[in-house]
């Protein structure tokens, strides 16, 4: 009885978070996943009783492989809240910001502390050039890197110290252009790329698959809240990357 409560309990928790992130982001692979292990957690008995034993030691199975996935996302976790940005101060760095969601018109939250990040970086770095990188997505009026180019602006940095890459639908893609972008207007390859912690392993992986030899980081402040969805998603992510190379 005790078990059935402590589920029913990490079932609720698991679908309310599910439920908030949807609301106030979006419908993702994340809060996906989230949704369905908590449907799982609430309704175990009742799919014990209509999977028999044998289903039974396939959901024990399951559950032993939530926990390790569990065990990894608190790791993930843990590693975002303690990652500090790591950059080089080389004035002959250039700077890629890699783009997020943009909501009628506006960076995203998750996309706006980027761009703060990158802003920061280029005022203490007035040498760099800096590279927004995304393309209209599905449900946005404008290109992501748009929306990035005006935040900037608007924000004190100089038009000329900014170029835009508007083509871009993925990580893969966002390096790609950029890189390409770089090298025609020949800038430093130096690069400096600034997304969250959680996403910074994939893109050194896509940006070293591209030939991209010098890579540094600076890390945008994750909303704590936002964490573990992203970090879900960035699970499968990593896979991508390794096995499709975007």
């Amino acid at each position: 009885m005790k078990r059935k409560i402590i589920m029913v309990i990490l079932g609720i928790i698991c679908l309310a978070y599910a439920c908030l992130t949807m609301i106030t982001v979006s419908l993702q692979f994340g809060n996906a996943f989230f949704l369905t292990l908590g449907t799982m957690l609430i309704s175990e008995d009742l799919i014990h009783e209509k999977l028999g034993n044998s289903g039974k030691r396939w959901m024990n199975g399951i559950w032993m492989i939530s926990g390790v996935l569990v065990l990894i996302l608190i790791s993930f976790m843990v590693n975002a809240a303690n990652t500090h940005i790591s950059a080089s101060q080389d004035q002959g760095t250039t700077v890629i910001v890699l783009g997020a969601k943009i909501n009628a018109g506006q960076p995203s939250l998750i996309l706006e502390r980027r761009l703060q990040a990158a802003l920061d970086y280029a005022n203490e770095n007035p040498e760099c050039t800096v590279i927004v990188t995304g393309g209209q997505g599905n449900g946005e009026d404008y290109a992501e890197s748009t929306i990035m180019k005006n935040w900037l602006v608007e924000n004190g940095l100089e038009t000329n110290r900014i170029l835009e890459e508007n083509q871009a639908r993925n990580t893969g893609e966002n390096l790609k252009y950029s890189l390409k972008l770089l090298r025609q207007n020949n800038l430093s390859e130096n690069v400096v790329i600034v997304t969250d912690s959680f996403h910074q392993l994939r893109a050194s992986i896509l940006a070293k698959q591209l030939g991209i030899e010098q890579i540094s980081a600076v890390n945008s402040k994750t909303p704590v809240s936002l964490i573990p969805m992203y970090t879900v998603r960035e699970w499968f992510g990593l896979v991508k990357a390794l096995v499709l190379q975007k």
